[in-house]
C-alpha cells in the first residue's frame, strides 16, 4: 500500500484531493467523515443523509463550522460549494450522484434496499462506488458489479471491514504462490437466539443500534461478510453456516485441520473465542520439499505444508478511504464479485413462527442468516430480502425459510435486482463448480 499513500501525499502537496461523498451519518458514516479529513489527498466533500440535522452534527463533530456547511437539493449550489471546498449536505441520493465534481461515493448505511438504490444511482451517473454495506453486496452485489462494469466505473466493497481485509490477505498469499485453503473471520461470541431486546444494554454501551448489534451477535453479519468473500475469492463454506472452530492462535492450524474446515476446495470459516481479538487469518498451502518448506521453517512459519497468515486487527472506516482512493487513482476494486454468485446467505427461523407473522429483516426478532452454496440455496429465501415479509405458512425454529413460504413484492427494487441476478446465473456454471470439474478431469 506504500505506493498508494505516496500518491495521496503527492495530491496533498499540490493542494488537490479526491472529492468523496459519504452516504449515511451513523456510527460508521461519522467516523468516515473524520477519517477523510485526516487522510492525505482526500476530503469529505458531500454527505448524503436523510436527517439534515444529523449531517450537520456529523460535520461539526469533525471540526467544521456549521455556518460553512451548504445544505441543498440543488445540484448547481452543491457543485459551487464543493469547488470552494465547503462541506455540503443533501438528502437526495439522485441529486448527489449528479454532482459533477464528486469522484467517488462511499455508502455506509447497512440498509440493504437503500444501499442498492444508491449503487444504481451512482452507476447511472458513472461515479465510482465503494460499499461499506456487506448486506447489500451479499444480496445483489454480483448484478451491481456487472452493471458497474458496463458503465465503466468501479464497484467495490470496502477495505477495513473483514471482507476487504481478508481479500488483501488472500491476494497476498496467492501472489506469493500459495494455495488458499481457508479464509477465516475471528469471532469471540455468537448466540443465534439474540434479539434487539436481549442485546439492548450491550448496544447502548457500544453506541450502536440494537439491530446492528443483534446481527453481529446472532452470526448473520459474519455469514454475510464471508458470503462477500466467497463471491469475490472463489471460496465456499465447508457446510451450511460453516464449522465455527473453537481454537486459539497457537492451535488454530491443527484445529482447523481436525475439524473439517479444510476441504479439497478453498473454504471460508470462522473461529469462536480464542485470542484473535478483531483479527482475520488465511490458511494457505505450499508443499515443495526443497524450495519452499525449508525456507518457511527457517522463517519461523512452521513445518507446513499449511501455514497461517494472521492479521490481528481490522480498522473499518479508518481503512475504507483506501478503497475509494484505489477506485479513483487505479480504477481497481478492493473486493468485488467475480461473476454470478457462488454462495448466498439464506434465512433461518430464529424461533417457531406462525403463518401470518412478519419477517423483520437482518438483526431482527424472527430470523438469522447462514452461508450456503448457490446450488443448495436454490429455492430458499435470501436473508437480505427478509425485511417486512409475511409468512404464508408456519416455520419451525432453525428451519431454512423457502421462497414459497413468503410473498415477495415484485415491484420492489431489491427484488427486481435479485431476480435479474438470478437470470445472470442461468446458463453460466458457478466458478467453483467449474473449478471442481476441472480438478476432477486433471
Amino acid at each position: 500500500m506504500t505506493h498508494l499513500f505516496r500518491q495521496l501525499q503527492r495530491l496533498e502537496s499540490r493542494n488537490q484531493s479526491i472529492r468523496t461523498a459519504v452516504i449515511g451519518a451513523g456510527f460508521m458514516g461519522r467516523g468516515l467523515i473524520y477519517q477523510l479529513c485526516h487522510t492525505p489527498g482526500m476530503f469529505p466533500s458531500l454527505l448524503v443523509v436523510r436527517d439534515v440535522n444529523r449531517g450537520v452534527d456529523a460535520y461539526r463533530a469533525c471540526g467544521f463550522n456549521p455556518q460553512d456547511i451548504i445544505v441543498s437539493d440543488n445540484r448547481r449550489i452543491l457543485e459551487d460549494g464543493i469547488q470552494k471546498r465547503r462541506p455540503a449536505i443533501t438528502p437526495s441520493i439522485d441529486v448527489a450522484t449528479s454532482v459533477i465534481p464528486i469522484d467517488v461515493f462511499i455508502e455506509a448505511t447497512g440498509h440493504v434496499e437503500y444501499g442498492a438504490r444508491c449503487a444504481l444511482s451512482a452507476i447511472l451517473h458513472r461515479k465510482h462506488f465503494v460499499s461499506l454495506n456487506a448486506e447489500t453486496d451479499a444480496t445483489v452485489g454480483p448484478i451491481l458489479k456487472q452493471k458497474a462494469d458496463q458503465a465503466g466505473i468501479v464497484y467495490t466493497n470496502a477495505d477495513g471491514d473483514q471482507p476487504g481485509v481478508l481479500m488483501r490477505l488472500i491476494e497476498y498469499c496467492r501472489g506469493c504462490g500459495f494455495e488458499v485453503r481457508c479464509a477465516v473471520n475471528c469471532k469471540g461470541f455468537m448466540n443465534i437466539r439474540a434479539t434487539p431486546d436481549s442485546i439492548r444494554e450491550w448496544a447502548i454501551k457500544q453506541n450502536t443500534s440494537p439491530r446492528m448489534t443483534t446481527a453481529f451477535t446472532d452470526g448473520t453479519k459474519m455469514n454475510i461478510e464471508l458470503n462477500v468473500v466467497c463471491n469475490a475469492a472463489n471460496l465456499l463454506p465447508a457446510k451450511r453456516g460453516m464449522i465455527g472452530v473453537k481454537t486459539d492462535l497457537k492451535n488454530a492450524l491443527k484445529d482447523f485441520q481436525d475439524n473439517g474446515a479444510l476441504t479439497d476446495y478453498g473454504t471460508v470459516d470462522y473461529t469462536l473465542a480464542g485470542d484473535f481479538a478483531g483479527g482475520v487469518f488465511v490458511i494457505a498451502r505450499a508443499e515443495h520439499p526443497e524450495m519452499v518448506k525449508p525456507y518457511l521453517r527457517y522463517l519461523k512459519m512452521g513445518d507446513g505444508p499449511d501455514y497461517l497468515f494472521f492479521r490481528p486487527y481490522h480498522l473499518c472506516h479508518i481503512e475504507t478511504p483506501l478503497s475509494a482512493a484505489e477506485a479513483v487513482l487505479y480504477r481497481e476494486p478492493t473486493i468485488a464479485p467475480l461473476g454470478a454468485p457462488i454462495a448466498h446467505t439464506i434465512s433461518i427461523a430464529k424461533r417457531d413462527l406462525k403463518a401470518g407473522e412478519t419477517l423483520d429483516g437482518i438483526g431482527g426478532f424472527n430470523a438469522y442468516g447462514e452461508l450456503e452454496t448457490a446450488d443448495k440455496a436454490r429455492g430458499l429465501l435470501p436473508m437480505g430480502l427478509t425485511d417486512n415479509l409475511t409468512l404464508t405458512r408456519p416455520m419451525a425454529m432453525d428451519e431454512p425459510i423457502p421462497l414459497d413460504a413468503v410473498e415477495l413484492d415484485e415491484t420492489n427494487l431489491l427484488v427486481k435486482l435479485w431476480r435479474e441476478q438470478q437470470r445472470m446465473s442461468i446458463g453460466h456454471p458457478t466458478l467453483m463448480s467449474a473449478h471442481l470439474h476441472h480438478d476432477a478431469t486433471d
